[in-house]
């Protein structure tokens, strides 16, 4: 009988939780901190594989990757945040976007988790943020371990060519 019960409860909170809109994001982190990714902008994410320098290039482009026979440029997003150079590690990772223009893969130093997150708990980013980094943060969330800034991919990718 008492099964029963918790069935039950399982099932009202499995209908509130329909009630509220979730989006899901990717957890990435760059340097200390972790920024959100909407999952329906990924394609994919792997491994760096090995990325070509292309001379005369801007310093945020890390250069060229081959993912399975599809050439693609990998963005340091740590350049275009002023945070510093990415420094390749074990647990960095290329998350592969899709664009308007077509794929583009992001280098962070980790991937950290898939995180549902309830649309009405998204808050505006914080007003102490610089102008440059706050117009590529579309709001923010409080996570079990933190803040987590939830970037404008399009946005950030692109500032260049506006």
């Amino acid at each position: 009988m008492v099964d029963n019960k918790n069935e039950v409860a399982q099932d009202t909170s499995q209908e509130e939780k329909e009630g509220e809109e979730i989006q899901q994001f990717i957890g990435i982190q760059l340097n200390n901190e972790i920024y959100g990714i909407p999952v329906e902008k990924i394609k994919t994410i792997v491994k760096p594989l090995q990325i070509t320098n292309i001379p005369g290039t801007p310093p945020h482009i890390m250069g060229l990757m081959n993912l399975h026979g599809e050439i693609l440029c990998v963005v340091d997003v740590k350049v275009l945040l002023n945070m510093g150079r990415a420094i390749p590690g074990e647990n960095s990772r290329v998350v592969v976007i899709k664009t308007a223009e077509g794929l583009v893969g992001v280098f962070c130093d980790e991937v950290i988790d898939i995180y549902d997150i309830v649309k009405k708990n998204i808050e505006t980013a914080l007003s102490t943020l610089s102008a440059e980094i706050s117009s590529y943060i579309q709001g923010q969330v409080q996570i079990d371990c933190g803040l987590m800034g939830i970037l404008d991919m399009e946005g950030l990718l692109f500032k260049q060519e506006k």
